[in-house]
């Protein structure tokens, strides 16, 4: 396989959920070749022995010499638990095309019910089993080439594969809704499987959380979930024995299984985990190495250099110096070998025709392995073999990203080469977090070093080196960062962050030169809070200099309204009404109003009044429609009412209306008819309202108190 093809599928842990990304090797992807021939075959030419070919697992065998067995065992029906519902959902799809998901555990029978569903109820259709050139792109090839038409099965063993941690499955899950959506390209059956955590994931995906599932719940609505059950039930097996005599494998099966596991046992999974179990070192470590690789969410494709390397680590001093040369081949080939023409624990990987061949071979653990180990081996740490491998062999941009956010997680730092490469596919957060540690264990010259050589715009990272050099006493060091650190961002941001890494590291003084260095070029944060400081240590002038500069210079309000502000607060109201009238008359009326509601909201209503009479001064019509109401209330009513009118030739025609209400309230009926006049013929629907369901006071007995 050349590099820029998709190796399979990576699952990776993730607060005890299993997350499932994609896996994009690193390098140019190759170049679109014909558009390939989609083999779709009718259900009822297939023979038993096809159902391998569509992934149903291959029993074990036994000796005969009675009858030639066939492929598969007889098929032990599950009428009232299973089958009855799976085979009438999927009949249903004659009138309408639907997705049904048959969810199980590893080596349950998912496969296998499937398969004998659509032979039994859609005998006339044809199935299409996308695989080239990978899953998720064969799979979406032929849903947008049209390769999926009416009275088709599309075939999603393993459903995972396709729907989940791929660089496509945006496109494919909305090409899905698409197919299932569209009468004209209809009846079709999407009939797939997957275990139950992982439909869980992409059923309950959250698309704020988790971009990669983004779409996933859209198409789980769609679909009809059919849970397979775990295993037989002794009435089940009571009412098949007739079957279940007629082959000497059900025969095995129903006497060795255990709590009626029958398809398992007949997939030879007790087996598979016997083998691990009873490994010697070497083998077991190559083992471990791949379930720890899979379950931080490794693709299920190995080379031999990753399991090598990863598995040195697990195999202890006394069991290392033992081993020979040709330790690794060893227990790979025992790990390859087949048990009554099962696959081992570890099954190389084929490519089918059409596909590339890899440039060496490529190894998958078995699925039982990998789903078993994924909670026995859930509070294991690995040994740092492993995050060397996967620095060194990860195949792909996935693969290494799953790696490095694992050892970020166990807080690895000998992982400098892992986090650096999962940097260049675009996954930074790990080697932040290890060059702040480096930053703390003051190893200054190695932070510096990655951060110019991986994220020289990181003007947060830069901000703590700065301020880390500085508390250490390296003056010359600390100019030189604290100069990238004010470029870095592009703009005045990188400085702020400087200066607040400075104030967390206890270095007040510089941090204030620093944000008086970013106000004097326009930052509006860093003057507002240098003008604060000023006015706090009594320096007014000061303030006042900065804060106007800040809004005549760089038409910044914030400074001024701040100081105003702080003013009106310590009692200095002559002075925050100099600076709410500059601000005013510089066009930030709405700024004043705002605060001033602020201030009210608090109940500093002399406060309020300052900034609203600022505002009312340059005719803001909702300052004073305020200073109308305030006036009211203080017994001025002639001021009141001359306010509202000036309220309503500024636009508020629901100032006369609001002060009519408060007039009503006081029993002045007259007044109240009179003023709600006024806000109608400014054009207040309000008083138009009021003015119909209220007769003049003349008709109503109503007269002035």
């Amino acid at each position: 396989m050349t590099a820029g093809e998709n190796l399979g599928l990576a699952v990776t842990g993730n607060n005890n959920q299993t997350i499932v990304q994609g896996n994009l090797l690193v390098g140019t992807q190759p170049a679109a070749g014909p558009r390939p021939e989609y083999a779709l075959e009718k259900i009822s030419s297939l023979r038993s022995a096809d159902a391998l070919r569509f992934e149903v697992h291959p029993s074990l065998s036994v000796e005969d010499n009675k009858q030639s067995l066939s492929k598969l065992p007889p098929y032990v029906l599950r009428p009232d638990r299973l089958d009855d519902l799976l085979r009438s959902e999927v009949r249903a799809a004659k009138d309408e095309s639907r997705l049904v998901m048959v969810t199980g555990s590893s080596s349950g029978g998912k496969s296998r019910a499937c398969w004998e569903a659509i032979r039994a109820e859609l005998p006339e259709w044809k199935v299409l089993h996308p695989l080239v050139p990978d899953r998720p792109r064969g799979l979406l090839q032929a849903l947008e080439q049209g390769a999926v038409g009416p009275h088709t099965v599309l075939w999603l063993n393993e459903a995972q594969l396709y729907l989940l941690g791929n660089d496509q499955v945006q496109k494919i899950t909305s090409a899905l809704q698409d197919l299932l959506w569209d009468r004209s390209r209809g009846p079709v059956l999407v009939l797939g499987t997957m275990w139950p955590d992982l439909w869980d994931r992409f059923s309950q995906a959250d698309v704020a959380a988790d971009e990669l599932l983004d779409g996933a719940s859209q198409l789980a609505d769609l679909a009809i979930t059919v849970a397979m059950p775990v295993a037989f039930t002794k009435d089940e097996l009571t009412a098949a024995a007739h079957l279940i005599n007629s082959d000497p494998r059900l025969v095995m099966a129903r006497k060795q299984a255990t709590s009626g596991r029958i398809s398992q046992f007949l997939a030879g999974a007790p087996q598979l985990w016997r083998r691990y179990e009873n490994a010697s070192p070497a083998p077991q470590a190559v083992l471990h190495a791949a379930m720890d690789a899979r379950r931080y969410g490794h693709s299920p494709l190995f080379s031999p250099g990753f399991l090598c390397a990863a598995a040195e680590g697990y195999i202890d001093d006394a069991a290392w110096h033992a081993l020979d040369d040709n330790w690794f081949g060893a227990s790979l080939d025992g790990l390859l070998s087949q048990h009554r023409q099962l696959p081992g624990p570890l099954q190389r990987y084929r490519p089918r025709a059409g596909e590339t061949g890899p440039a060496e071979p490529l190894y998958l653990l078995a699925d039982y392995l990998h789903d078993r180990s994924r909670d026995l081996r859930e509070k294991v740490v690995p040994p740092a073999s492993l995050w060397t491998a996967a620095a060194k062999y990860a195949p792909t941009e996935s693969d290494v990203r799953a790696m490095a956010r694992a050892a970020h997680k166990h807080k690895e730092l000998g992982c400098e080469p892992l986090y650096i490469r999962a940097d260049a596919t675009g996954c930074s957060g790990p080697l932040h977090w290890f060059i702040r540690q480096l930053i703390a264990a003051a190893d200054y010259a190695r932070a510096r070093h990655l951060i110019e050589a991986h994220c020289p715009s990181n003007s947060h990272l830069l901000g703590e080196l700065a301020a880390a050099l500085a508390s250490a006493g390296r003056r010359r060091e600390y100019e030189e960062v604290s100069q990238l650190a004010r470029s870095a961002s592009g703009d005045l941001r990188g400085i702020r962050r400087l200066a607040y890494h400075l104030v967390t590291a206890g270095l007040d003084e510089e941090a204030e030169r620093q944000y008086y260095w970013a106000a004097e070029r326009g930052d509006a944060f860093a003057a507002e809070r240098v003008t604060l400081r000023a006015a706090r240590r009594g320096s007014h002038a000061e303030a006042e200099q900065i804060s106007k500069q800040a809004l005549l210079k760089h038409y910044s309000h914030g400074p001024l309204l701040a100081l105003a502000r702080h003013h009106a607060a310590t009692g200095a109201v002559s002075q925050a009404g100099d600076l709410c009238r500059t601000l005013a008359e510089c066009g930030f009326a709405d700024q004043l109003v705002a605060a001033a509601k602020e201030q009210a909201d608090r109940r500093d209503h002399a406060s309020a009044q300052v900034f609203y009479q600022a505002a009312a001064d340059v005719s803001h019509p909702a300052a004073l429609e305020w200073l109308s109401h305030r006036s009211e209330g203080n017994g001025d009513e002639e001021l009141a009412e001359r306010l509202a009118q000036d309220a309503s030739r500024a636009g508020n025609s629901s100032a006369l209306h609001a002060l009519a209400h408060l007039r009503m309230a006081k029993g002045r009926w007259a007044d109240a008819y009179r003023l709600n006049q006024a806000a109608a013929e400014a054009g207040s629907s309000l008083a138009l309202g009021w003015l119909a369901r209220h007769p003049p006071p003349s008709t109503c007995n109503s007269p002035d108190v």
